[in-house]
């Protein structure tokens, strides 16, 4: 075998092992639980390991996973108990299985464990593992041929099963996949707007044509001047038909590509979700091999590895969370003498938890050693200038744990090449803070510290609340956004020279976003009425006052680059429609400054602008279209057309009313068709729809008001004050 085909089938190999290892470790976690099926599959996956370390040829690996085999036939036999020993024995065989298939390529041909390898002979042999012999001075015998272990029939069966087929795609080329997905989403999203364009370009027609009729009247019927108006008013309806037809095709293509356009990204997307332990698993090996080489004995225990995020998110983490697993080594866990000393268990404990919450990636590292001792942050926090010592005096204890992820800071005595430098926690914060996410560290319950980080599952587009602020747009991730306020002035809270949110729990704290951008303490009110959003993150609660609400979209952020994440607290940007840029605001980040600075909040009234309704109509009636149109513009609504459903949705899409009559007799998609679309998007569920049509069966009445018609109007009974009334009462 040369060393190109070997490498190549090893970098196979180590992509592989990993998951027999982490299935059956996940079985191996309680051991009591195991049945006879569970217990098959473990035989499986470790006669799998076995075989492919034969194949590339590592034999220290294939006789310890031989041994693993042997010992998993001899509990199926029911020979051996699995509980107990051989359980314990067979976590250390996997993490042997773990050294050895990591190592260098040059290391390849290393022997087996000859200690490991005696106690798998002493347990087999039925000897307790105190007797078993010393470790023999020559090579374990290598293990049987594959004709000396057959495979049971069961697992021939499990081979032989059918499965769908898989393909192994680079990263590298998904993440260009993906990111050419989502970029072809915020395209289509611009047909919307062409879409409005065309609608209101069929509107400008409409008044043209009618114009040119009024025009046409006052003309002599048979001069020469009537008669080129004549043609002209042929092209102008030519025109317009035309007009029509694009405006239809172009709706309905539009609406086609972008369910494609989002059903291929969640597709896209979805591939791009993978466990956690794919990337996660190598930490085991590297907290027992830290604490092996600094004399501290370390229990790490797992759990939620089955938790799937974006690869991207996770690679993102892997980072951040070696930094913390390193640090709970290093400045968290005791010696074991200390640990006696303080009546604790010699061995400490770290963990790892992974978990998902309200769409967010959770993940705590946690160990139950010395905890935080504010008193050597607080002085090497006054050492380093990042407090004045009257400061240090009255800080909380919240603002003291936040103080371990400043730039340089380091309450280690010397360096080593685990801390020390004080670079650790300041690079996990920036890491986390680049995925807009939040890292803080908190007091373990029972002693210790607990790192926790929240972050988006994906790393693709994000849905985000558009806000105005000092006339300029802002977003935030809609995920953080707990509610969305309009409440009068009045009803504000004054306390000590502040404005609070009343609230149940406790009154909330009241800050003007554009305080916390840098850019005044002002805030803009509409009339008596203020905008707030309450942000939530974790147990915190903040309100920030805006000066208008834009909507809701879905967006992909990017990165801006070198932008200063200490000091500022945008976390990315998104293009707008028109071009310009939003800066995306970390909600985490806001906090923080709100509780760093105490900041007035003025607030400037302007004159309410009284909106005018919009209603669109929806009817393949031309007369029936202008029937609608000119009682509800007489009434002061603004009114949009369309002639049937499928134009209709792409124009709520494109820009949302405040009302919709439609009719349900109607090409492409009926009316019917309409409702249960609008009432079963997200986004335009909220606007009420009035079914007016000509069919009169109870039947038809109930399937409209079943799929969510906020009223049924029966044409042959039309009645303009009837209409009216309802439409007043619904908006």
């Amino acid at each position: 075998m040369t060393e190109n085909i070997r490498q190549i089938l090893l970098d196979a190999f180590r992509s592989e092992y990993r998951e027999y290892l982490d299935g059956i470790r996940a079985r191996l976690a309680a051991p009591e639980a195991v049945g006879a099926d569970a217990m098959q599959e473990m035989f499986r996956q470790a006669h799998s390991l076995k075989g492919a370390a034969r194949a590339v040829d590592l034999g220290a690996v294939e006789a310890v996973a031989h041994g693993l085999e042997t010992l998993f036939a001899r509990v199926q036999e029911g020979e051996l108990p699995l509980p107990g020993p051989v359980a314990v024995l067979s976590g250390r065989i996997l993490d042997a299985i773990e050294d050895l298939a990591s190592a260098p390529l040059e290391e390849s041909d290393t022997p087996p464990p000859a200690d490991l390898m005696a106690e798998i002979e002493a347990v087999l042999s039925g000897r307790p593992l105190s007797s078993a012999p010393p470790p023999p001075s020559s090579p374990p015998p290598t293990p049987p041929p594959p004709s000396s272990s057959p495979m049971p029939a069961t697992e021939t069966a499990l081979a032989g099963e059918s499965t769908a087929e898989q393909v192994r795609v680079g990263a590298g080329r998904l993440d260009s996949l993906l990111g050419a997905v989502t970029e072809l989403l915020v395209e289509q999203r611009r047909q919307d707007r062409v879409s409005a364009d065309l609608a209101r370009l069929d509107e400008a027609l409409g008044e043209l044509e009618n114009a040119w009729r009024r025009l046409r009247d006052g003309i002599p019927t048979g001069s020469e001047l009537a008669q080129h108006m004549d043609r002209v008013e042929q092209r102008l309806r030519v025109t317009q038909r035309l007009g029509r037809e694009v405006r239809r095709h172009q709706s309905a293509v539009s609406w086609s590509s972008q369910r494609l356009g989002r059903s291929l990204h969640e597709e896209v997307r979805r591939a791009r979700m993978i466990p956690a332990e794919n990337i996660f698993s190598g930490f085991r090996k590297m907290v027992r091999d830290l604490a092996r080489d600094h004399g501290k004995q370390v229990e790490f225990r797992a759990t939620g590895l089955e938790v799937e995020a974006d690869r991207m998110v996770l690679q993102g983490l892997k980072a951040p969370v070696m930094h913390l697993l390193r640090n709970a080594i290093s400045h968290g866990v005791e010696t074991p003498e200390e640990r006696r000393a303080k009546g604790k268990p010699e061995t400490a404990t770290i963990r790892l938890e992974l978990s998902t919450v309200e769409g967010r990636l959770r993940v705590v590292v946690q160990d139950d050693g010395r905890g935080l001792d504010p008193e050597a942050i607080l002085e090497a926090a006054t050492a380093r200038g990042l407090l004045t010592p009257a400061e240090a005096e009255t800080i909380s204890r919240d603002r003291v744990a936040d103080l371990i992820f400043s730039p340089g800071l380091s309450t280690s005595q010397g360096v080593n090449n685990l801390s020390g430098r004080g670079i650790g926690l300041s690079v996990v914060r920036e890491a986390v803070m680049r995925l807009h996410g939040s890292a803080e560290a908190r007091e373990a319950p029972g002693g210790g510290t607990s790192f926790v980080l929240l972050v988006p599952l994906s790393a693709t587009a994000q849905r985000l609340l558009l806000l105005r602020v000092q006339g300029r747009s802002w977003g935030l991730p809609a995920s953080s956004a707990e509610r969305l306020l309009r409440i009068p002035r009045s009803q504000l809270l004054h306390i000590e020279g502040a404005l609070a949110l009343p609230n149940p729990e406790g009154p909330i704290q009241l800050v003007a976003l554009a305080s916390l951008l840098g850019l005044s303490s002002n805030v803009e009110a509409e009339g008596a009425m203020m905008h707030l959003v309450v942000l939530r993150w974790g147990e915190r609660r903040l309100a920030v006052a805006v000066d208008a609400f834009e909507g809701l979209r879905d967006a992909v952020v990017k990165d801006l680059g070198g932008l200063p994440l200490d000091s500022s607290p945008a976390g990315g940007g998104v293009i707008l429609d028109d071009g310009s840029v939003a800066l995306v605001l970390n909600p985490f980040r806001l906090m923080q400054l709100a509780g760093r600075t105490a900041t007035a909040l003025e607030v400037s009234e302007r004159a309410p602008v009284k909106k005018v309704p919009t209603v669109l109509v929806v009817d393949d009636s031309l007369t029936t279209r202008t029937l609608e149109k000119s009682i509800l513009e007489a009434h002061g609504y603004r009114v949009r057309l369309a002639v049937d459903g499928m134009e209709a949705l792409a124009s709520l899409r494109a820009e949302p009313v405040d009302l919709v009559v439609t009719d349900v007799q109607m090409p492409h998609l009926d009316g019917f068709g309409l409702l249960q679309a609008i009432k079963t998007d997200p986004a335009l569920s909220s606007i009420p729809v009035i079914l007016v049509t000509s069919l009169e069966r109870r039947e038809d009445q109930a399937k409209g008001l079943a799929l969510g018609a906020d009223a049924y109007v029966v044409k042959r009974k039309f009645d303009q004050k009837e209409l009216l009334e309802t439409i007043g009462q619904l908006i």
